[in-house]
Parts: structure tokens; C-alpha cells; sequence
């Protein structure tokens, strides 16, 4: 890294931690005021709401970033136009693009390493907040982050499985029903099991003190009790996805896993593949968010920070507004769901193509 490069650098990180720092404690403060209101129902302390807070602040963390990194990119430019830095530096024979070079590596950096907290740390601490909101603060009985109830999956062309209750950590399903049908869909057999385990070793599925059932016909059954059967469902624990967190809490592995599963299963996945595009997708949208603000440093004789905040505010809110709109309609099936996640990256970054070829930047 050259003198000139490190020295743009330099002056991007001030108002980079400046705006994190900023807007982190504004939305972590709002959310925890908003859950001081739980103080009053016998349950919530302050201690556990501060403890969820801090739990939940990296995920904050995360979606402030990119806000900072545009505010970080705005005031270097503006500031050094308003020194008549930008002048002088152009004048000299540097391209407007090899002044933005530095500040585009800072902004990759941290897109990088908003990319990495999202994947490898929010996802644990959003699943110890949600323990400490649900045992603490909002108190639900019997919560256990580890099990779902009532789950229903399609297992086959023609069979259902269902249990009360399902604990994949374990490898263990409670009251559990495994229905198989015909060709219109009467069913045709039936397995009722008080347990389904998984056998590591065998790597198959087990059910434990159950009865089998054959429909003779509508009125009639032959029913056989059983101590252990071997179960026809033998996918492993590990590649099931059956939890009911929401795909924006995910991480893309868990994303992955769930969408395998899913269409392994034959069941519906373009929400899960437009949240995890979308989420391949964020670095680019940080780095085209910058881009296209840029140059609106450029237009400004003059240094203020307060037209830097709110120009940076509306054009992460107009970036936050097209995405979260497109991301709907794509987790709804109405449109594919990789134009749903990469598709305001495209848009944005023609866009930002002839702005900067119109700006001859």
C-alpha cells in the first residue's frame, strides 16, 4: 500500500467506528427499552433483558455496518473536496477511480468481516438470546430450543410422518404416527410408535413400543404390537431440518441444510433459497450501496456531516426498502428466487455503471 492509499484509508475508519458506534447503541438502546416493558409480568428482571441485549448486539451489529460503511465512504470523499484535496490530487493526474480504490478496500474488509460475524457468531448468540428471552424474560413452560412440536413431514410420494414431538440432538421422536397411502390418498397402513431413535451405529431409525396398522377397509384394521421396528424413514438427524426458527436467524450452512432437506422431503424451499441468496448476496450490496453514493460526495463544495448522515440514511433506507420488497415477493414463491436475492445487485450495479460513466469517474 502506497502513501496516498493508506492515507484515504486512514481517514475512513474515524467515521466509519464514529457511525457504528452511533447507530449500534441507537437500535440496541430501542430494543432495549422495549423490552423493559416485560419487567411487569412477574417474570422479566433487568439483569436478564440486559443479558438479552448483549446477546442479540452482534446481530445489531451486522446490519448497522453497511450504514457506517457508506457513511465512512461519503465523508473521505466529501472531506477531501471540501479541503480541496480532490482538486488538487485530480489535477496532478489521479483519477477520480484511483482515489476511490483505498476506501473500496476498507468497505470489502468490512463486508468481509460482516459476512464472517453473520455466518459463525450471530446465529449462536440469536440461539442463547432466544433461551434467555423464553426462560427469563418472557417466560414460556417447557421450552427446550432443542425440540419441535407437532411436526408433520412428507417423507415419500405416498407417506406422512408425525410426531408430538421431534429432539434432533438427541435423535429422538415422541407419539409418533409414520401413514402410508395409496394412490388416492386413503390411507393404507399405518405405524404408531410412543418413540422413533436413532440408531448411530446401524444409522437407521427405530420405532419403539408401537402397533402396526393395515386398513382392511374403511370399517376394519388388523393391528399387530410390536416392541421395535426398523422404520422405512432413514434419513440421519444431522440432515433434517424441521425447526421452525426463521430463516433470517440462520446461517447459510443451516440454510443449506434446510433447503437439502426440503427438497429432499419434496416440500416447498424458495424461502429458504431467497434468504440465503439474499445473504450470498450482501457483501456485493454493501459495495454497490457505496459506490453509488459516492460520487454524491463529490457534488458538495462543502464539508457537513449532517448532509453526509442523511444522505447516507436515505440511500441505505432506499437500498433496505427495495431489498426487504423483493425479498418478500420472492420468499412467496411470486418470483425466482435467485433474481430475488442478486437482483437488486444487478439493478444497482448498472446503475452504478452509467452514473459513473455519465460523471466520467
Amino acid at each position: 500500500m502506497n502513501r496516498l492509499s493508506f492515507y484515504i484509508s486512514k481517514k475512513f475508519w474515524g467515521p466509519f467506528f464514529f457511525a457504528l458506534g452511533v447507530f449500534a447503541a441507537l437500535v440496541v438502546l430501542g430494543d432495549t427499552f422495549e423490552k423493559l416493558k416485560t419487567l411487569s409480568n412477574g417474570h422479566s428482571t433487568l439483569g436478564a433483558i440486559l443479558t438479552y441485549s448483549m446477546l442479540t448486539f452482534p446481530s445489531w451489529l451486522t446490519t448497522v455496518m453497511p450504514v457506517a460503511c457508506l457513511l465512512g465512504a461519503i465523508s473521505v470523499v466529501s472531506e477531501m473536496v471540501a479541503n480541496g484535496e480532490w482538486t488538487a490530487r485530480v489535477a496532478s493526474g489521479f483519477a477520480p477511480r484511483q482515489l476511490f480504490k483505498p476506501v473500496l478496500g476498507c468497505i470489502l474488509l468490512v463486508a468481509a468481516i460482516t459476512m464472517l460475524i453473520q455466518e459463525f457468531v450471530v446465529p449462536p448468540f440469536n440461539i442463547k438470546a432466544e433461551t434467555v428471552y423464553y426462560t427469563r424474560i418472557k417466560y414460556r413452560e417447557n421450552f427446550n430450543l432443542n425440540t419441535e412440536a407437532d411436526v408433520a413431514m412428507k417423507i415419500g410420494n405416498n407417506q406422512m410422518l408425525y410426531a408430538k414431538l421431534v429432539d434432533l440432538e438427541k435423535g429422538e421422536m415422541k407419539d409418533v404416527s409414520l401413514d402410508t397411502y395409496d394412490a388416492n390418498w386413503n390411507i393404507a397402513s399405518q405405524v404408531v410408535a410412543k418413540r422413533m431413535v436413532w440408531n448411530e451405529e446401524k444409522g437407521e431409525w427405530i420405532f419403539e413400543e408401537g402397533t402396526k396398522r393395515t386398513f382392511v377397509d374403511a370399517l376394519d384394521t388388523k393391528d399387530k404390537p410390536f416392541t421395535q421396528e426398523i422404520s422405512s424413514f432413514q434419513i440421519p438427524p444431522q440432515e433434517m431440518s424441521v425447526s421452525k426458527t426463521e430463516n433470517k436467524l440462520l446461517s447459510i450452512r443451516d440454510l443449506t441444510k434446510r433447503i437439502n432437506f426440503f427438497q429432499r422431503m419434496g416440500l416447498a424451499h424458495y424461502s429458504a433459497e431467497t434468504e440465503r441468496q439474499a445473504k450470498l448476496a450482501a457483501p456485493f450490496v454493501t459495495l454497490i450501496m457505496c459506490l453509488l453514493g459516492m460520487p454524491f460526495a463529490i457534488s458538495m463544495r462543502r464539508k457537513s456531516k449532517i448532509l453526509n448522515i442523511i444522505a447516507s440514511m436515505v440511500i441505505a433506507f432506499t437500498f433496505w426498502w427495495l431489498i426487504s420488497m423483493i425479498t418478500s415477493i420472492g420468499e412467496n414463491g411470486y418470483i425466482n428466487p435467485f433474481l430475488a436475492g442478486w437482483g437488486p445487485v444487478i439493478v444497482f450495479s448498472i446503475v452504478v455503471f452509467f452514473e459513473y460513466k455519465w460523471l466520467k469517474l
